[in-house]
């Protein structure tokens, strides 16, 4: 071979190689250089750059010495020899001799951004950041945006968000469509909240360049945080027809379940398993993908694997595998085991401050003069169902219930409905008042359960309203509360809530009106034919107050439906296939109340059965699990029919019992 252009052919090979990652590569170009060569200093810098890179520091000392042994003076590579040796050196911990090494490096190549960069870098890890500030600004000089992006990443481990985030901006400003830089200046947004730009800027390179995985993923997973769902899952959807990531998946998998779409969420979920079987968040998800779609069992056995892992998954997931584990168990109907692994809650979800200060209740009894505070942490409706634990509690000791303002002046009536006294007081108060006078002990009014070993449903009495529900006869139209929706930021709310246009079959029944258990209206989702009796600032006492003068509360799982169903009022409870624990077959009442008019769902075995929380309300469940737009049409059409015969047989009968299919 030509010896200079055979040389200057495999330095040339051999450097693009070792650019590219291409270590296999590289080695065989410089050692091939060596053999016909043996004292080329640049085949022995290239050896030792991949020395290095493979984690061989004291072999690259060895080979960039010798590379700096042998090179003529003025050699070119003088200075990268240098710094390849003062990185080794770093390696190994020899500072002293490392920040030497920089500083010969920099004195042969004193306009080398490159060599810049190294000094930075090695300055700052050795703890002169005075001197890593001025090689960054100096390297700046030199090399421009890949040294400004240096210099940013240096000011962002500094704590310097902000001068971080103006240099990656302009960065970008310069190379709009240089997706590394881009996703990088995204991180740093997001990690500062500015979730706005972050989706600006994904947008504009997604305009450059819409085959880019990582922006549809990080856009998908942005669009679903701000419960933007159908457009997060379309993104995600197109992410991983690009880079089938499974955290993309994870991400998609519920964006399908906020959606409703259970099937497919837990077939994406799945797969994500199967790509990444050690995350146990995306286990995790699946499990829930696995309980909502109406597999309690399934999922436990998913919950009680993550609980066993070796090694452990992070306490959080810990925390939410164990919650979720209880939820499972409840569902089953095992409610000991279910309370106690429902406790885990706590690990997790924000405490009020009195858990700062107060010692938790253990189920004891306390001394005289001593009370307990009963704080809460779910929503209204949860509280609603729980409230009866408090009278349980006030049996053992005094309580001092905190409840919000919206809550006070109904809670207030605790045990009213059915004339129940207790041995020891309950003072309601709300959040605003911070006088716990003789107050020694907390406890969250979802732990009550297992705190007083609570392991069976107790017969119900009504233990909400000023007085319970009672039938009576009036003229006209039959007055039925009506209940479709929960609130929206509920992450099932998808399945849980209807929309009004599929209510439309129940305005055709005659006989029937409709009151809506909402305070104030919303006349451009509301279905025309519900009436409003509530004031817009209306509380839950002003709502136990209309709900005694109906006749039946048609209600989705939320807060009406455990209003209505506390007083002892008749509820049809329209439940999504699956569904919240409380209304799995597990609490089944063996007979209905005869309170409540029965009514069958088709596609369903027999007639909606009774529950056993509240003894006045029917379960009407989803027969199969569907899409939200399918789902609720068979529980509509059952609503139909059982309704114009309730009204058929109120106008030949005296009131009494019900004969309604």
């Amino acid at each position: 071979m030509n010896a200079i252009t055979g040389q200057a052919g495999l330095l040339a090979r051999g450097q693009m190689a070792l650019r590219a990652g291409d270590m296999a590569g590289a080695r065989t170009c410089f050692a091939t250089m060596l053999g016909f060569w043996p004292d080329d200093p640049d085949a022995l810098h290239g050896l030792a750059c991949i020395a290095l890179a493979l984690g061989r520091a004291d072999r690259a000392i060895s080979l960039a010495g010798r590379a700096r042994s042998v090179a003529p003076p003025g050699h070119p590579h003088l200075g990268p020899c240098h710094e390849v040796l003062a990185r080794a050196l770093l390696a190994c911990g020899h500072q002293a001799a490392a920040r030497a090494a920089i500083r010969v490096a920099c004195l042969h190549s004193p306009d080398d951004g490159a060599i810049m960069l190294a000094l930075a870098e090695i300055m700052e890890r050795t703890g002169d950041i005075a001197a890593a500030e001025a090689a960054h600004a100096r390297a700046v000089a030199l090399s421009g945006l890949p040294a400004r992006v240096a210099q940013a990443r240096f000011w962002w481990r500094r704590g310097r968000g902000e001068a971080a985030l103006a240099q990656m901006r302009h960065v970008v400003g310069h190379a709009p469509h240089d997706g590394a830089v881009v996703h990088e200046l995204v991180g740093m947004l997001l990690a500062h909240d500015h979730r706005a730009e972050a989706e600006t800027i994904l947008r504009q390179l997604l305009a450059h360049d819409g085959h880019d995985g990582q922006a549809l993923a990080t856009l998908g997973a942005l669009l679903f945080a701000s419960h933007h769902l159908c457009p997060a899952a379309t993104m995600l959807r197109a992410a991983l027809r690009h880079d089938p990531a499974p955290e993309t998946a994870n991400n998609l998998g519920l964006t399908l379940m906020a959606l409703g779409e259970m099937a497919e969420a837990q077939a994406i979920l799945a797969g994500a398993c199967r790509a990444q079987p050690d995350d146990a968040r995306i286990a995790l998800n699946h499990a829930t993908a696995l309980f909502e779609a109406g597999q309690p069992a399934q999922a436990g056995t998913v919950y009680e694997a993550l609980l066993t892992r070796s090694p452990a998954p992070d306490p959080a997931t810990l925390s939410r595998a164990r919650f979720n584990l209880g939820v499972a168990r409840l569902a089953q109907g095992y409610l000991a085991q279910g309370w106690a692994l429902w406790e885990s809650r706590l690990d997790f979800m924000p405490q009020p401050p009195a858990t700062q200060r107060l010692p938790r209740w253990q189920g004891q009894a306390l001394p005289s003069g001593c009370r307990l505070l009963v704080t809460m942490g779910q929503g209204l409706g949860d509280a609603v169902h729980f409230l009866r634990y408090v009278l349980l509690a006030a049996r053992r000791v005094p309580v001092v219930l905190e409840v919000p303002p919206a809550l006070h002046r109904l809670a207030a009536t605790l045990g009213q409905a059915a004339d129940e006294s207790t041995p020891h007081p309950i003072e309601i108060i709300t959040p605003d008042k911070n006088d716990y006078r003789g107050v020694t002990c907390q406890c969250d009014l979802f732990s009550l359960p297992a705190l007083l070993c609570v392991d069976a449903v107790t017969p119900f009495r009504p233990y909400l309203g000023q007085a319970a529900w009672q039938s009576r006869e009036h003229a006209g139209p039959l007055r039925v509360g009506l209940c479709f929706a929960g609130n929206a930021a509920y992450r099932f709310d998808a399945r849980r809530s209807i929309a009004a246009e599929a209510l439309a079959p129940l305005g055709q029944v005659e006989g029937v009106t409709f009151i809506a258990l909402r305070p104030g209206g919303n006349p451009g989702k509301d279905p025309a034919f519900m009436r409003h009796e509530l004031a817009a600032d209306a509380d839950l006492l002003e709502t136990s107050h209309l709900i005694a003068t109906l006749d039946l509360v048609i209600s989705v799982d939320t807060l009406a439906a455990h209003l209505a169903g506390a007083m002892g009022c008749p509820v049809w409870l329209l439940s999504r296939f699956g569904g919240d624990w409380r209304w799995s077959a597990a609490f089944d009442a063996d007979q209905a109340d005869s309170i409540c008019p029965p009514v069958s769902v088709p596609g369903a075995a027999g007639a909606a059965p009774a529950s056993r929380w509240y003894g006045g309300l029917r379960v009407l469940r989803q027969p199969a699990l569907q899409s939200p737009g399918e789902a609720w049409h068979p529980v509509i059409a059952a609503l139909v029919p059982a309704l114009r015969g309730w009204v058929r047989q109120r106008g030949r009968s005296d009131g009494n019992g019900f004969e309604l299919g």
